[in-house]
Formats: structure tokens, C-alpha cells, sequence
């Protein structure tokens, strides 16, 4: 999820108790914002820390990797990607790269994606058309007459993220090739929700917040917990057993983390039971708790979820889905995720 709903929804769960919105209204004002910083600490520990000291195997920047012409080749790109997948599984040993963008000029880009062939064993890229920073294409910017890159994988892809990999703007993805079993296993982002989206995290968080006082060091942990939550339902997972275990426990899969809908209803929530709380313990409370919750919260959450998650609940990820995306790939030029 966005920064925003995770910082909301750490205020969120520390104005649930009573002694931090007291100490709040007085000399103590802190306390709903240390449940925000809980909430926002995994990602930060993350993008901020751990991503600086990510080991990088080999680097793919396609403005580096040219055709004739100077234009990014996506066969020497595939080729490249596969030659890593392949040195991973034949080695037994997990091998990670880094995708660069390619900066055209101060506010472009040029798009490129990666998908992988699950049937035919097969790393496919295609080059896309120049995006601003806001990822809005200029129409007939696509490189004419360039076909995808395609190549072989000698073994079978585990997809544990989305069939394709769009990179664009500011800082490109890393990917990991790790084998298991005789398949190769890809991970996306291998550095993020690691060991900073555990429950180890979040108790070591609450033991801090708890020198100040019992209700901060609940608050704080559960904020962080609320996090780990949020990105659960998402695709990608966390590391839940971290340091029992060095894997993701995979998501569940029913929405995006940059979904506008899905971080607008946790944003809404937040706000809601922010208002409630300080409501309900103030002197003298004016919101009746069943009729608001049911107007405010529930009747808002059954909505959007109608719209955003439900057709996806009911829907299955199938092979096909990921086989028509790569066809998709040879149609085109542009691939819009």
C-alpha cells in the first residue's frame, strides 16, 4: 500500500486506546503520531536502508543494450535476463539484477517490460512507447517495426509476482533467480518485505514504544502489524517467520499495492475510526457508534469493494491468463499493466 494509508492507519490504531488520545488532548500530543512513524517504519526500513546494501549480480540498463539504429535491442535484453536465470539454475545459486530505467530528458522515458512465456519456458521483452514521470504514454512513440526479444529459460519459471514487469520511471526493479526443486523461482523486489515485515518487527517495535509507556509499545506494535496486514492481501507477501525463516509467506493475491481504490478505502477508514475514537472518549460524545459505523465504514467498504476487489475474488489465475499476456507481447509494442 501507499505511504499515506499506512501512516493513517498506524494514527488509527493508536487513538484506539484511551490513554494515548488523554495524553494527546494534554501535554503528550505525540502519541497518535508514533503509531503513524510505527505504521510507516517497515517501508522505510526499506527504501531508505535496506534497498543501499542489495547484492547485485548483473545490471540491465537498455540504454546500454542497442540495436543498429541506437534504440534499446529487446533480444540482446532477453538474452541477457536468461543468461542470469540459467547461470542461477545451473548453479544452484540465487542470482539478482537490477532493471534500469531509460531517461530520455527531464520529464521522459522511454517504457520497457519483461514477461515470462510459463509454457514455453521463455523470458520475453518488449520496448514500449516514451511515458512522462506521470507514466502517461505519447501516442505513436513506439519504436516502428521492433519485435519483442525472446528467450530460452532451461527450466520452469515460478512467477511469485505479476506475468509482466513494467519499468519506466525513476528507479527500475531487481529480480531473483533462485532454484527450487527443478524449476527456477523469480522474486520480485527481492529486498523489500523482508525482515522488516515481520512479526519479529513488529514485536521488537513494541518493546521500544513500551520504555515510554504499556499503551504507546501496544499501539506501536500493532501499527506495525496493521502494515504487514495491508501488504498480506496484496501480491507480493512478507516475511512473516523472519529470522525462522528467510522466505515471503506469498500474498493473497486480491489487490495491487498502488491500487487507487484499495488505499483510498483504507485511507477512508482510518480517518473514520480516527474521528470516532476521538469522539467516543472525549467528555462528551455525539456520535452514535452503530449507525456511524455502518454509514461511514461499512456501507463505504462493501461498495468499493464491489468495485475493485470482488470480480477478482472470483476470478482464478489461470496459465492462460499469463499465455495471453505474452501473446499480447507479440502484438505489440506496448504492454499496459
Amino acid at each position: 500500500m501507499k505511504g499515506i494509508a499506512h501512516f493513517v492507519s498506524g494514527v488509527a490504531v493508536a487513538t484506539c486506546f484511551p490513554e494515548i488520545v488523554h495524553n494527546a488532548s494534554q501535554s503528550l500530543a505525540f502519541g497518535p503520531a508514533l503509531g503513524g512513524l510505527a505504521g510507516l517504519l517497515p517501508d522505510t526500513l526499506d527504501f531508505k536502508v535496506t534497498r543501499y546494501f542489495r547484492r547485485v549480480d548483473d545490471e540491465i540498463d537498455p540504454a546500454e543494450i542497442v540495436d543498429g539504429l541506437g534504440n534499446p535491442d529487446p533480444q540482446s535484453i532477453a538474452d541477457r535476463i536468461a543468461r542470469a536465470m540459467n547461470r542461477a539454475y545451473m548453479s544452484d545459486e540465487t542470482v539478482q539484477i537490477r532493471l534500469h530505467t531509460v531517461r530520455l530528458g527531464p520529464d521522459l522515458w522511454r517504457r520497457w517490460n519483461i514477461a515470462f512465456d510459463l509454457a514455453r519456458s521463455e523470458v520475453v521483452v518488449g520496448i514500449g512507447p516514451v511515458v512522462t514521470t506521470a507514466q502517461v504514454p505519447f501516442a505513436g512513440s513506439e519504436l516502428p517495426g521492433q519485435e519483442p526479444g525472446r528467450a530460452q529459460v532451461q527450466a520452469h519459471i515460478l512467477q511469485t509476482y505479476d506475468a509482466e514487469t513494467q519499468i519506466d520511471v525513476f528507479d527500475g526493479p531487481s529480480l531473483a533467480f533462485e532454484r527450487v526443486d527443478d524449476a527456477l523461482q523469480v522474486t520480485f523486489l527481492p529486498w523489500h518485505r523482508a525482515w522488516s515485515h515481520s512479526l519479529l518487527m513488529a514485536l521488537s517495535v513494541g518493546v521500544v514504544g513500551w520504555l515510554l509507556a504499556p499503551a504507546y509499545g501496544l499501539a506501536m506494535a500493532l501499527a506495525v502489524l496493521a502494515h504487514i496486514i495491508e501488504d498480506q492481501i496484496g501480491f507480493m507477501g512478507c516475511n512473516l517467520l523472519f529470522p525462522a525463516s528467510r522466505k515471503r509467506t506469498r500474498g493473497l493475491g486480491w489487490i495491487h499495492s498502488g491500487e487507487a481504490i484499495p488505499n483510498f478505502l483504507i485511507v477512508w477508514v482510518g480517518l473514520a475510526v480516527i474521528l470516532l475514537n476521538l469522539d467516543r472518549f472525549s467528555e462528551t460524545p455525539i456520535l452514535p457508534v452503530l449507525p456511524y459505523v455502518l454509514v461511514v465504514i461499512v456501507l463505504p467498504c462493501l461498495s468499493l469493494l464491489a468495485l475493485s476487489v470482488w470480480p477478482r475474488l472470483r476470478a482464478k489465475r489461470q496459465p492462460a491468463e499469463v499465455g495471453a499476456a505474452v501473446e499480447a507481447l507479440d502484438e505489440t509494442d506496448e504492454i499496459d499493466i
